[in-house]
C-alpha cells in the first residue's frame, strides 16, 4: 500500500545536537498526525550470542553434499569488508569528530546483530547450492556474462522491488514487528546497514534473491564468484549510505546531473533515518523522485574547533593484548567493553603484545586516540607511547621509556603548540621516574623545550580523592584489608583515613612496614582479606594467588566476611570469584568517575579504557581540570594530603562523581559463610 506524500521540500537539520533535533522532528510529525506511532518491541531486545561461532561453523557438516568453500569465502569476505570499512570510517570520519558520539547501548545492540544476516545468507547459499547446483558452478568462462546479467537485474528488478518492500516495512504494524529495530540507530555506523530484525532478514533475502535467480533462469548462467562479489559490493555501497558524512559535490546535488537520480549519497539515506517516511530507495533515488517520496536532507557542518588545535595531551601506553582488542581500529564495537582476556596467562599475553609492538615500532613511535572537547573551547587527546607492560617491568628499559615520553612531548609541542601534558598509568610509576619528577627535569633540560612553559601532571591527587571518598562514604565500615597501600596513592589514602576515621582499622598486605600508626597493621597472609567486609586493591594480584588464598581458607574452614574487593588498578581485570568458590564477593572497580556534565566534556574521552560510557579515570579527569583552568605549576611526585579535599570539591563542581555502589550486602554479611 503506497500513499503518495506531499510535495518535495528541503529540510535542513538545525545546528543543535543531532539526537535532540531528530527527536523533536519526529515528535512534531506525530503531533501533526503525519506519523502513526506504534509502541516498539525492540528497545529491550537482547540476543543470545554464545552459540554464534557454532552457527558459523555448522555449514561445514554439509561438505559431503555440496562445496562449502564458496560459502565461506563469500561469508568471510563480507565480514572482513565490514570490519575494514568500520576501521577506515573511524579513522577518517569519527576519530576527531567529538560531536558525533555513539552510545554504549547502540554499540552493544549492533555488535550482537550486525553479522546475523551474513550467516543467514551462508545457510541460504547452502540450500540453493543443493537445489540448483548449476546456479553456482557454471563454467568460469561465463563469469563476465553472469556479472552483466546480475548488474541489470539489480537495476531493473531489485531496486524497485526494494523500494516497495521498504515502504511496506514502514507500515506501523510492520515497523513495530520488524523494521523498527533497524531505526533504533539514529547516529548510524557503516555496519548499521547490516543490523536488522531476525525476521526482516528473510524479507531481504526474498527482495535481493532475483539478482541471483533471474540471471540463472533467464540468462541460463550464474556463478558463485559473481554472487559473492555482488554481496560484498552490495555491503560496501550499503555501508556508504550509513556513514555520517557530507557529500556535497555537484555531481550528486545538481538537479541536471544524472547521478543525482542514479546513485545515492549518505545524506539521502540519513534523511530516511531522520524523517522515516521519505527516501525509501536502495541505492537509486530515482524511485523516490518518481513517486514523490524524496526529501532533501542537508547534514549541517558540525563546526568543530580547528583540526590543528590541541591544548592538552594525556600520555598513555599499551596495556596488553586486552587493551588492543578494545581499540576502535580493531573493532568500534569493543570500545566500552571490559579488559578482554584470552586463554593465555596474562604474562604470555604481555609477551605476545610486546613482540607485536616491536614490529609496530619499525613504522610509528606513538599512537593517538580520538580527540575530545573541554569546556567548549579546548581540545584534549590521548596519545600513547608504543610501550607495553613488559617495558615497565624491567628497570633496564626505564631510561628508554622516559626518553620516548619526552620525545612525544616535543613532537606534540612542535606540531600543535601543546603545553599541557598528563602522565597516565605506568608512565608516572615511582620506580620509573619518581612519580613524574624525572620527566619534569628532562623537559627543563631539553634545549627544544626550554622556555616553552611545558606543564606535567600526574592527576594522582584526583585519584587519591576519588578512592578516599569512595571508602570513607561506606556506611558503618570498621575495617578494611588494603592491597598496594604502600604506593603513593594508597599511602595517602591510609593517612587520610587514619586522620579522619580514627575508628577504622587498616590491615595492609605487605612485608614492608613503612607506615607507623596504631590503626595500621601488616600481614603477608592473603587469606586475611576474608576477615574484612571490604578489601581495597591498588595493585594487581594474579588470579592464581587469590585462588590459592581461597583454597587455604577452605582448608582451615575460615568464615568469609568479605563482600567487596574494591579495585582501583588500571586496567581493571575482572577476577572470576565464582570460579574461586567465593560468589558472595563482588569484585568491582573504584577510582572511576562518572561524567555528569554533557557540556564540560564532549566526545570520546572514555573509549579503550575498559569501563562504561561517560566514565573516566580520576587521574585523567584531574589533568583535564588542570588544563581547563590553565594551571601553571607541575603536579608530580608524592600526593599532598591537604590538596586532596580541595581537588575533590573542584571535581564535584565540574560534575564528576564516584560511581554509585549498592552496599546493602554489607548489612547482610553477618550471615556468615564458611569457605
Amino acid at each position: 500500500m503506497c500513499l503518495k506524500t506531499s510535495e518535495p521540500k528541503t529540510v535542513r537539520q538545525p545546528n543543535s545536537d543531532s539526537s535532540t533535533s531528530l527527536s523533536s522532528q519526529l515528535l512534531k510529525s506525530v503531533s501533526e498526525g503525519k506519523t502513526k506511532m506504534v509502541d516498539s518491541t525492540h528497545s529491550k531486545h537482547v540476543r543470545e550470542t554464545k552459540y554464534d561461532t557454532l552457527l558459523f561453523l555448522l555449514p561445514i557438516l554439509m561438505v559431503k553434499f555440496t562445496p562449502i568453500l564458496p560459502v565461506y569465502m563469500t561469508g568471510i569476505a563480507r565480514m572482513l569488508s565490514a570490519h575494514l570499512i568500520l576501521t577506515v570510517h573511524y579513522l577518517l570520519c569519527d576519530k576527531d569528530n567529538y560531536k558525533n558520539k555513539l552510545t554504549q547501548k547502540q554499540l552493544k545492540r549492533e555488535k550482537d546483530d550486525y553479522l546475523v544476516g551474513i550467516v543467514l545468507h551462508m545457510y541460504a547459499q547452502i540450500l540453493l547450492q543443493l537445489i540448483f547446483p548449476g546456479m553456482f558452478f557454471t563454467d568460469n568462462s561465463m563469469i563476465a556474462k553472469c556479472a552483466v546479467w546480475t548488474f541489470w537485474t539489480h537495476v531493473g528488478v531489485v531496486e524497485p522491488l526494494y523500494y516497495f518492500a521498504h515502504r511496506w516495512l514502514h507500515i506501523p504494524e510492520h515497523m513495530k514487528a520488524m523494521h523498527g529495530f533497524h531505526h533504533l540507530s539514529i547516529h548510524t555506523l557503516p555496519s548499521t546497514s547490516l543490523v536488522q530484525n531476525f525476521q526482516e532478514h528473510f524479507v531481504y533475502i526474498a527482495t535481493f534473491g532475483p539478482a541471483f535467480l533471474l540471471p540463472f533462469f533467464l540468462g541460463g548462467a550464474q556463478h558463485w564468484a559473481v554472487i559473492g562479489a555482488y554481496l560484498v559490493l552490495f555491503d560496501i555501497i550499503n555501508a556508504f549510505g550509513h556513514m555520517n558524512i557530507r557529500v556535497r559535490h555537484p555531481i550528486f546535488t545538481n538537479k541536471w546531473s544524472p547521478m543525482r537520480y542514479l546513485f545515492y549519497t549518505p545524506e539521502f539515506h540519513l534523511g530516511h533515518h531522520a524523517y522515516f517516511r521519505a527516501n525509501y530507495g536502495l541505492f537509486m533515488p530515482l524511485w523516490d523522485f518518481m513517486l514523490g517520496t524524496h526529501r532533501e536532507y542537508i547534514k549541517p557542518d558540525p563546526k568543530l574547533l580547528p583540526a590543528d588545535q590541541q591544548d592538552f595531551v594525556f600520555i598513555g601506553h599499551n596495556g596488553g593484548l586486552g587493551h588492543v582488542l578494545s581499540c576502535p581500529e580493531f573493532s568500534v564495537y569493543n570500545v566500552y567493553e571490559k579488559y578482554r582476556r584470552t586463554f593465555l596467562p596474562l604474562q604470555a599475553e604481555f609477551m605476545f603484545m610486546h613482540a607485536v609492538n616491536c614490529v609496530c615500532r619499525l613504522f610509528v613511535k606513538s599512537y593517538t586516540v580520538s580527540r575530545y572537547c573541554i569546556g567548549g573551547s579546548k581540545i584534549g587527546r590521548i596519545a600513547c607511547v608504543l610501550k607495553t607492560p613488559v617495558d615497565y617491568i624491567y628497570p633496564s628499559r626505564y631510561a628508554a621509556v622516559n626518553k620516548e615520553i619526552v620525545d612525544l612531548i616535543k613532537n606534540n609541542n612542535a606540531k600543535y603548540g601543546t603545553r599541557y601534558f598528563g602522565l597516565g598509568n605506568l608512565n608516572k610509576m615511582k620506580q620509573l621516574n619518581d612519580g613524574g619528577k624525572t620527566i619534569v627535569d628532562m623537559v627543563k633540560a631539553d634545549p627544544e623545550l626550554q622556555g616553552k612553559n611545558i606543564r606535567i601532571w600526574t592527576g594522582d591527587t584526583m585519584t587519591t580523592a576519588s578512592v578516599y571518598n569512595q571508602i570513607a562514604e561506606i556506611p558503618n565500615l570498621k575495617s578494611i584489608f588494603f592491597i598496594g597501600a604502600n604506593g603513593k596513592i594508597g599511602q595517602t589514602v591510609c593517612e587520610l583515613l587514619a586522620k579522619n576515621r580514627p575508628d577504622m582499622k587498616i590491615t595492609v598486605f605487605s612485608s614492608w612496614e613503612n607506615m607507623q600508626h596504631p590503626n595500621i597493621t601488616y600481614t603477608t597472609d592473603l587469606t586475611e582479606l576474608l576477615k574484612h567486609q571490604v578489601c581495597v586493591a591498588g595493585k594487581i594480584v594474579p588470579g592464581h594467588k587469590y585462588a590459592k588464598a581461597f583454597a587455604k581458607a577452605r582448608e582451615q574452614n575460615m568464615t568469609n566476611h568479605c563482600r567487596f574487593i574494591m579495585d582501583y588498578t588500571v586496567p581493571f581485570i575482572d577476577i572470576d570469584v565464582k570460579k574461586y568458590g567465593v560468589p558472595e564477593i563482588q569484585h568491582i572497580p573504584i577510582g572511576l568517575l562518572r561524567v555528569n556534565s554533557k557540556s564540560f566534556l564532549r566526545g570520546h574521552f572514555d573509549i579503550c579504557m575498559s569501563h562504561d560510557q561517560d566514565h573516566i579515570y580520576p587521574c585523567h579527569a584531574g589533568c583535564i581540570m588542570n588544563s581547563h583552568e590553565e594551571r601553571e605549576t607541575d603536579e608530580v611526585g608524592d600526593v599532598i594530603p591537604v590538596e586532596v579535599e580541595k581537588m575533590w570539591q573542584r571535581a564535584l563542581n565540574y560534575g564528576f562523581q564516584n560511581r554509585i555502589i549498592d552496599y546493602r550486602t554489607l548489612s547482610n554479611s553477618e550471615h556468615k559463610k564458611h569457605c
